[in-house]
């Protein structure tokens, strides 16, 4: 791959991811493969069959080595562990495929993480073996770095809300650490405020908020007062549930877009919102995926709904996962579906 022509190529031409391939990664007791098409790729299943464990394997090819934001305690929680039929796994192995386009003849990136109980962690690059520093650096080059922190995850949805103004302007310094407080300032009054307000409008349409920048014994801390219908004004932390979770994914998503990561991975973060605010983010979601591929984990009708691929995960007796379904969602289908 060729550096700066690379990352030229790897931006504003439909980069998306196509496939994933996965085995011994851990519920994943054999190898399962996945497809996505640019849009909003769906994955449904009922609880405790290894839904998320797709996102984490997403994020562990692409170099996350937090235990933390893998939803681990130690290395070998990685590895399927074993059961009457599948013995343990001695190696898991991830394989992300992207695309340039939608188009067959377009160029794809092939990039793969293996990681083995002995300790070796082999990465690969167009088949070619690299470190991984190499690989990192070719992570760089593809925009794809940033899709480790592209991620929302229905436990952490309103954790930045609950921080304090001072840890929340550090939290957006997280996402943007090339900026120092007065360029980061700024960027959050003319970059960030404007497109969270534009997402909190499909979800709030008859609201109104602000970022405010403060700044106190040399310090900067960022507030958000969000004005609720009938002219309720309130900060952030006196929001009830489902506004604190309207709220901050808005804000999230405005961060996000700063990154310019090729996509972004929800995981059930609808759970807490009444039956308007669900049919407001059907609005949203459209609007996201006309610029970003969407991979979601969801329930709900009305996000499966708008699915231009639908995954269908399951375990088996023993636990272990697998795909029972995949689909994309024609015109058809979704008359079925919306029928039965």
């Amino acid at each position: 791959m060729g550096g700066r022509e690379e990352k030229a190529k790897g931006e504003g031409q439909g980069f998306f991811l196509e496939d994933v391939n996965i085995e011994g990664f851990k519920s994943f007791s054999e190898l399962t493969s996945m497809s996505f098409q640019p849009g909003i790729g769906v994955i449904m299943g009922n609880n405790g069959v290894g839904k998320s464990n797709i996102l984490d394997a997403i994020v562990w090819a692409l170099g996350e080595d937090d235990l933390n934001r893998l939803r681990c305690q130690r290395t070998g929680e990685l590895f399927f562990s074993g059961s009457k039929d599948y013995p343990p796994a001695s190696r898991i192995r991830v394989e992300l495929i992207f695309r340039r386009g939608k188009e067959k003849p377009s160029p794809a990136v092939r990039l793969v993480r293996e990681m083995h109980k002995d300790g070796r962690d082999i990465y690969q690059v167009q088949g070619e073996v690299r470190d991984r520093e190499e690989y990192l650096r070719e992570l760089v080059l593809l925009n794809l770095p940033h899709a480790l922190k592209s991620i929302i995850r229905q436990e952490q949805i309103n954790d930045m809300l609950l921080l304090d103004p001072w840890e929340r302007f550090l939290w957006v310094k997280g996402f943007l650490p090339g900026e120092d407080a007065e360029a980061l300032a700024r960027s959050i009054r003319e970059r960030v405020e404007p497109l969270f307000l534009q997402y909190l409008d499909f979800l709030f349409p008859l609201g109104d908020a602000r970022l405010n920048v403060l700044e106190q014994n040399g310090r900067r801390g960022l507030e958000i007062e969000v004005t609720l219908p009938g002219n309720r004004k309130r900060k952030a932390h006196q929001l009830s549930g489902g506004e604190k979770s309207v709220t901050s994914l808005a804000l999230k998503l405005a961060v996000f877009e700063q990154l310019r990561s090729p996509f972004y991975l929800l995981d059930e973060v609808e759970p807490s919102l009444d039956y308007t605010n669900h049919k407001s983010m059907q609005a949203l979601l459209k609007t996201l995926s006309r610029k970003k591929q969407l991979i979601m984990i969801t329930h709900l009708r009305s996000t499966i709904e708008l699915a231009d691929t639908l995954h269908g995960v399951r375990t088996r007796w023993d636990g272990s996962s697998f795909m029972k379904f995949y689909f994309v969602m024609d015109e058809r289908l979704l008359r079925l579906y919306k029928c039965c």
